[in-house]
């Protein structure tokens, strides 16, 4: 196949930026070696390629609408504020304590949807015996007052989406 005069200086004109930024390409190397590894970078193209819509007049509209714009910056806030959380040592412990044990949440959670019957009073009584229904509860009350202090320290109210 002939390359035309144009195709040759593309190819030059690329060959000359790698050449020039070849210290950010090499930075990168190690850590999509990683994901390679990792096998993050397969993961990726096969959602690119099973979910990515084909429509690219969609994706451009998609991606410089008002709305896309308009979540990125949320998300970004939502993140930062992740991060800060994270930050604390006691928050990551206990996160990562959670995720790690999720089965076992869900598999608790599957386990009381069984029994659709009212909780007595009887009932409720009995599981504040049992020492893991006991420490759940009081766990529950803790993060429901920590909750209450806040919006009343801030002032806010919870507003549903409209």
């Amino acid at each position: 196949m002939m390359e035309t005069t144009d195709e040759k200086d593309k190819l030059e004109e690329i060959i000359t930026e790698v050449v020039d930024n070849s210290d950010v390409l090499l930075s990168f190397l190690p850590l999509l070696k990683r994901l390679k590894e990792a096998g993050i970078l397969n993961l990726f193209a096969d959602i690119s390629k099973d979910y990515m819509p084909t429509d690219i007049e969609f994706l451009g509209h998609f991606f410089s609408s008002r709305e896309f714009t308009y979540s990125i910056l949320k998300s970004a806030n939502l993140m930062l504020s992740v991060l800060y959380a994270m930050a604390d040592e006691k928050v990551s412990d206990t996160v990562k304590n959670l995720m790690f044990n999720m089965r076992g949440i869900m598999d608790g959670i599957s386990e009381s949807q069984k029994d659709e019957s009212p909780l007595s009073l009887l009932d409720i009584y009995r599981l504040s015996k049992d020492k893991n229904a006991a420490r759940g509860i009081r766990i529950y009350v803790a993060v429901m007052r920590a909750i209450g202090e806040i919006f009343e320290r801030t002032g806010k109210k919870c507003e549903t989406a409209k």
